[in-house]
């Protein structure tokens, strides 16, 4: 055997990262799952962000990539116990290409120290035209002109009995207006 194919052999041998496919709203699951397995190291990267709810305004926790993850595993010995774990549909392939670059898994991960990004709430941004969720404004309309100092306030502008008014309010109070 040369040198090179040696080289080769123990390059082959080597734990590449790879994308899978998940079931919708599974992908946290089969991450977990699959770092379980021995010699599998599984990453989600995942976004904090609100939600207008029946009950008002509330932070989810959601995949980055909606139905998908990454692992990195040994192809040659442990690509169908990866496969056929719960949660994953399959390999994410295209043409002979499989392997995502360490480089592009490390660059994430240091984006992302704690497996997650806290996305800022869109509604307490200057210029946002939000709903009252909550109080004696539930259900209407206004416009953020300032986030207020005080934690998790914002200034808002109201139109009310054909005047304008200023009402300072929390910011789980009001969400985005939807522009369906």
């Amino acid at each position: 055997m040369t040198h090179q194919s040696l080289n080769e052999e123990g390059n082959r041998n080597l734990p590449k990262w790879y994308c899978l496919r998940t079931q919708r709203k599974r992908e946290h699951i089969a991450a977990a799952i699959l770092a379980q397995i021995q010699g599998v190291d599984s990453f989600c990267p995942r976004i904090s962000h609100f939600k207008k709810t029946r009950t008002g305004k509330k932070r989810f926790l959601e995949a980055m990539f909606p139905s998908y993850i990454f692992a990195q595993f040994n192809y040659a010995e442990q690509y169908r116990q990866v496969v056929h774990s719960q949660g994953v549909s399959h390999l994410v392939e295209n043409g002979d290409t499989r392997v995502i670059s360490e480089a592009v898994i490390s660059e994430l991960k240091e984006a992302l120290p704690q497996g997650f990004i806290e996305a800022v709430d869109p509604s307490v941004q200057p210029g946002a035209q939000i709903e009252f969720l909550k109080g004696s404004l539930k259900g209407l309309n206004g416009r953020v002109i300032a986030q207020l100092p005080a934690a998790d306030r914002v200034e808002v502008l109201l139109k009310f009995l054909g005047r304008e008014v200023k009402v300072a309010v929390e910011v789980d109070t009001v969400c985005l207006v939807d522009k369906d």
